[in-house]
């Protein structure tokens, strides 16, 4: 599993085909959730386009 704290990274990612595997509160802060994926090499990839779009 690959954990994103990232709401816009974890919006990128689904809105490109990834489905969000489960969502939990941070063990940092319990204002905010993490999101659990799949970590895959596609994922990876999908969020390197992520950061040269920025």
């Amino acid at each position: 599993m690959y954990i994103v704290r990232s709401l816009s990274m974890t919006n990128w990612l689904c809105n490109n085909g990834h489905k969000i595997l489960k969502v939990e509160d941070s063990e940092k802060d319990s204002r905010f959730k993490v999101f659990f994926f799949e970590d895959t090499a596609d994922l990876h990839n999908t969020m390197a386009k992520f950061h040269k779009k920025a």
